[in-house]
């Protein structure tokens, strides 16, 4: 059986990326770190990947709040990327920092 690939977003600031990468390999997984940068020249496509998960950290150093800019880029440049792995029934994940951005996104 063939290894789920989980997507792992980074956002300037996130600091816990490795441990979620090493996460993902014990369960059996197949990670990738994507910087924010790729997915924002279309490099990377949401269908390569089975899981969407944010890491922890301090995204953007925090500014403003906890996750709140990473949750405004979240809004305006990647809602459709979040909206297509919820439609398709594909797992997204927030680990701390993360899960912040996501409620904050909405």
């Amino acid at each position: 059986m063939p290894k789920k690939r989980v997507l792992i977003l980074h956002a300037p600031g996130t600091n816990r990326d490795s441990d979620l990468y090493q996460a993902v390999i014990t369960a059996g997984g197949e990670p990738e770190i994507v910087p924010i940068s790729q997915l924002e020249k279309n490099e990377k496509h949401w269908r390569d990947y089975a899981l969407l998960a944010l890491p922890g950290g301090f995204s953007y150093g925090d500014a403003l709040g906890a996750g709140r800019l990473w949750a405004v880029e979240l809004r305006t440049l990647f809602a459709d990327l979040v909206a297509a792995f919820v439609q398709h029934s594909r797992p997204v994940i927030g680990i701390c920092n993360g899960f912040q951005a996501l409620v904050k996104a909405g």
